[in-house]
């Protein structure tokens, strides 16, 4: 099943549930991440997210992505949409696989502890996806010598080896189910 179908699925998905999903239209046929942008790409990471350290990388997708989406959307010029869901590494069990009853769950329980067994990266509406850190969760954790800062940046559907399956649309799934908590500013007058 292509990317954009998956997508189209998450949309129906979210909206099932219940969730606010960012506008955005779907053109498959646009590129974004051209050469020069890849170039670009680390040095536009950096200014959104400072300097970070491989171990900061590990198990934080939801916050870090989440911080990259205006930086990235002022780079590029269009909606930059937070994407909830897993991968698929060939595996039976997969990295990060949830399903219809974990969101459900979630959502009407909340969610307790630091962590969740879910994945977010960056969809943008060419169905191109910006994920900063798998590649880096897998190379700590693993104990592998390469993949350290490593940024995978590419059309969902030529990817090799591995699959996004999109799951959920926009970050209110976060906020409702307390996985995001966001602090707000006040001015006293």
């Amino acid at each position: 099943m292509s990317y954009a179908n998956e997508w189209a699925a998450a949309i129906e998905r979210s909206k099932r549930f219940g969730l606010e999903v960012p506008g955005h239209e779907v053109q498959p046929e646009h590129r974004y991440l051209t050469d020069a942008r890849q170039a670009e790409f680390p040095y536009v990471v950096q200014r959104g997210l400072g300097d970070l350290d491989y171990p900061d990388v590990v198990a934080q997708c939801m916050s870090i992505h989440y911080r990259l989406v205006p930086v990235l959307e002022a780079w590029l010029g269009c909606p930059v949409l937070y994407t909830i869901g897993w991968v698929d590494d060939g595996t039976a069990t997969g990295m990060f696989k949830f399903d219809d009853t974990f969101v459900a769950d979630k959502l009407q329980n909340g969610h307790r502890g630091s962590t969740a067994n879910i994945h977010a990266w960056l969809t943008l509406p060419s169905m191109e996806v910006i994920d900063v850190a798998l590649a880096t969760t897998i190379a700590v954790v693993q104990k592998l010598p390469q993949g350290h800062g490593a940024v995978l940046a590419k059309h969902a559907d030529e990817l090799r080896g591995m699959a996004y399956k999109p799951m959920l649309v926009g970050p209110d799934f976060l906020r409702k189910s307390g996985l995001l908590q966001e602090w707000g500013i006040y001015s006293l007058q």
